[in-house]
């Protein structure tokens, strides 16, 4: 019934009283504390487009008729076939994509720009037309979670087109970027796989806006999603080759090549000696070394809490993103007092839309309450612990997302109870929690309970924990997992195969037969061997999330590219089957 809280495992703790980039020229305005609502203007929904996003990899593009990537080149008389056709051409370099893009908008506007959108803010990226150019607006950086119409856009996912919204926030943005109360706007959220990348910006200044030239951009721009994603597509399968053999990097929706905004964190060193970095202490007590065994340090003044945290939090969550991150660092030298204060008014402002997530996003992108916590260790940590069973799902569902960026086990058992939360939105934000914290000894030892749920009488629990242990990608459900195929639940039977994909990159369905004669040829192998052989899967989404996991843990590709020629991959395959065996590998492999 609605409003009913989920059935929780492990027991819920008993509920206790909770008490309620770079400097810009001029001061934005302040914003009212807690928005209500959003500029009054009309959003049009964008169609999901995921056309190309699985066809055949088109040949290394050709020049573009008349493509420059000077910001005053001519303007292209392209019809909206032959944009399109030029977009398609350039979908394997960003900077000839992004002019494609921008240069058509110029054949509809006086001034057209693109936004890179980064740890939640809409950062400057490129720009054509009668503005602000691409060096000054990269400077421009504008928080999502602030009251604008940039944060409807962001937050609705849907285009707009009309008069300037009456905020004061839109114009003072609008300002920034050199564009004085144009008569009309026009904005575009960029989305792959539900996560936002760009906005497009648009305007004609005081000059009325053509609309069959609008209509046919924004026919133009519902390609967007499915060009960026051939690029990330491309960038992923090749940016290991640039890697550092130390670096380990976590690739998801976000394009190699986008400017990211001014959001500095707390000096490593300073962070480090206080002992609440999260990278810090993952080991338990025993690898805190001396440190642990020294008095507490008597703070100095500097690092006393302030007597009242109103005006930092008023600067954290207001839209100025320098005065953001002095604020963060600020907070960071009181980390206790801090993170009480923060879990209080958790989650504060946002822009993340709450939706089913397949990925982690950073703290950075849930809102700036969020992004200050993820700075603050095991200290946030604790006072995150109680917003993962609160009342409100949308504490719940951001608390989920925030936790997985904590890696501490006083969240582990709110993440697993989040696992069987009811809301799907919900349960998915625990499951990419519980991946990221998979490695916690807490987290690993609860794996026998969740295996055990797969036997519940409850056919919901039953398909949340099989949608768990496969994201958990935990080969001893293997089993457990085989004998939900075969169940009269079709919910149950369907979660249970999906969950038997991610775990194993064999595609077998709702087949018990099958799977369990499939697991008895390879119970003896790796599940790293598992992988090299889905190299060689007839489906191009098998064989890139095996080769992500694989290249993640040797740091290299070994050439192997997803959508090459057969002749290609099979000698790829090749040499990752010698890598295999090689017993230099074997640690790393030995993870997956």
């Amino acid at each position: 019934p609605p409003g009913a809280r989920p059935a929780v495992w492990p027991p819920a703790p008993e509920q206790q009283a909770r008490s309620a980039p770079a400097a810009t020229p001029t001061q934005p305005p302040v914003p009212p504390a807690a928005p209500r609502g959003e500029p009054s203007f009309i959003i049009f929904s964008n169609p999901a487009s995921t056309q190309g996003a699985n066809r055949p990899r088109a040949p290394e593009p050709a020049p573009v008729p008349g493509a420059s990537s000077a910001p005053d080149a001519a303007v292209p008389e392209w019809t909206l076939p032959q944009a399109r056709s030029a977009l398609r051409e350039s979908t394997r370099d960003l900077d000839r994509l992004l002019d494609v893009a921008l240069r058509f908008g110029r054949r509809t506007f006086d001034y057209v720009a693109a936004f890179a959108v980064v740890r939640g803010a809409a950062g400057g990226w490129d720009s054509r037309g009668e503005g602000l150019d691409a060096n000054a607006l990269s400077l421009v950086s504008i928080p999502l979670d602030a009251s604008s119409v940039f944060r409807t856009v962001a937050v609705t996912r849907g285009s707009y087109a009309g008069p300037l919204p009456p905020d004061a926030l839109t114009r003072h943005y609008l300002e920034l970027f050199g564009r004085q109360a144009p008569r009309t706007v026009f904005l575009y959220p960029v989305e792959v796989k539900g996560r936002l990348v760009a906005i497009l910006y648009g305007d004609c200044g005081q000059k009325p806006m053509s609309q069959r030239r609008l209509s046919d951009y924004i026919l133009f721009c519902q390609d967007l999603p499915a060009a960026f994603q051939e690029l990330i597509l491309f960038r992923k399968q090749r940016v290991s080759e640039l890697r550092a053999p130390e670096e380990d990097i976590t690739i998801d929706v976000d394009v190699p090549g986008f400017p990211a905004p001014v959001q500095p964190a707390p000096a490593p060193a300073v962070v480090a000696g206080l002992g609440w970095n999260p990278v810090f202490g993952r080991g338990g007590v025993a690898n805190l070394g001396r440190a642990a065994a020294l008095p507490p340090r008597v703070l100095s003044p500097e690092e006393l809490p302030p007597p009242d945290f109103t005006p930092l939090l008023r600067r954290l969550t207001g839209p100025d993103a320098s005065q953001r991150s002095s604020a963060i660092a600020e907070l960071a030298r009181s980390p206790e007092a801090s993170a009480r204060v923060l879990a209080q008014h958790f989650p504060g402002p946002t822009a993340w839309s709450r939706l089913p997530v397949v990925e982690l996003p950073e703290a950075d992108e849930l809102g700036p309450i969020p992004a200050a916590l993820s700075r603050l260790g095991r200290p946030a940590a604790v006072a995150l612990a109680p917003l993962l069973d609160s009342n409100d799902a949308d504490t719940r569902y951001l608390a989920l997302l925030t936790a997985g960026n904590l890696p501490y086990a006083e969240l582990v058992d709110g993440v697993l109870r989040g696992l069987f939360d009811m809301e799907p939105d919900i349960s998915s934000a625990a499951r990419v929690a519980a991946a990221a914290l998979k490695h916690l000894p807490r987290l690993d030892a609860s794996l026998r309970d969740l295996r055990q749920e797969l036997a519940s009488r409850d056919a919901l629990r039953r398909s949340l924990a099989a949608r768990a242990l496969g994201t958990l990608h935990d080969r001893d459900a293997i089993e457990g997992l085989i004998n939900l195929t075969g169940s009269d639940d079709a919910m149950c039977a369907q979660a249970a195969a999906e969950a038997l994909r991610e775990v194993t990159r064999a595609t077998l369905g709702l087949q018990p037969r099958q799977w369990s004669a499939w697991w008895a040829e390879n119970r003896s192998r790796r599940r790293a061997d598992w992988l090299v052989a889905a190299l060689r899967h007839r489906e191009l989404d098998v064989r890139l999330a095996a080769i992500e996991e694989l290249s993640r843990a040797l740091h290299d590709t070994l050439g192997y590219y997803a959508d090459a020629p057969d002749a290609e991959r099979e000698a790829a395959v090749r040499r990752w089957e010698s890598a295999a065996v090689d017993p230099a590998n074997a640690r790393r492999l030995g993870m997956l």
